[in-house]
């Protein structure tokens, strides 16, 4: 798993034998623009991860957990539990791994001394937007589902990424120019100071011969 988990930039994080308190207050939420339910593992996808990923927020999605409704017509959710072993954890990695660039992911298993353990998968907004599936379809988070990256919104990104690439190299390069700048004033003020105490001894040389 850790093998796994470092190809991708993703981590598994020790397992909650009851109930997080992150996972409780999802539990209690609608599906959202940061927050999914899926019933399996298999239920996730690249497009899920890539939607999270190129959102602004990233989100969340709890697989092993049902959608329903009550009698309201509000949504609920209700834990049905999911494959947890090994394989499941894996074939999340494998999906986050896929994508284009690989999306970093959490993989958290929740309730796992209980009848119905599921898992909570964090996606992070990613540092490196645009993503898009390995087939090369781009989606991001909207309203409790994934949208299709419009040319203009896809455009966005591409450009907002070049941009903070820019920032940050010019960042480094203007500290690097700051600290070659400094480096060189301490030089040229020790050959200074160097200078000086010659001009100083040399005149008091010449004092010495003239009396």
């Amino acid at each position: 798993m850790d093998e796994e988990a470092a190809l991708t930039g993703s981590k598994y994080v020790t397992e909650y034998a009851g109930l997080s308190e992150e996972a409780e207050v999802l539990l209690g939420s609608q599906e959202n623009r940061e927050l999914d339910f899926k019933e399996s593992v298999g239920g996730l996808s690249s497009d899920d991860l890539v939607a999270f990923a190129n959102s602004e927020t990233g989100g969340t999605v709890l697989l092993g957990v049902r959608e329903n409704r009550d009698a309201q017509g509000r949504q609920t959710a209700e834990i049905v539990g999911c494959d947890i072993g090994d394989r499941a954890k894996l074939s999340i990695l494998g999906k986050a791994g896929s994508c284009v660039p690989p999306v970093e992911v959490t993989v958290i298993l929740e309730n796992s001394e209980g009848a119905r353990p599921f898992l909570r998968v964090v996606i992070p907004s990613g540092l490196n937007k645009p993503y898009s599936t390995s087939g090369g379809t781009y989606k991001i988070r909207g309203d409790a589902r994934n949208d299709p990256l419009t040319p203009d919104r896809l455009l966005t990104l591409f450009v907002d990424a070049e941009n903070a690439q820019f920032i940050n190299r010019f960042g480094e390069a203007t500290s690097e120019l700051e600290q070659s700048l400094h480096e060189m004033k301490k030089r040229l003020l020790a050959e200074m100071e160097e200078i000086y105490d010659h001009v100083d001894r040399l005149d008091k040389s010449l004092n010495g011969k003239r009396h």
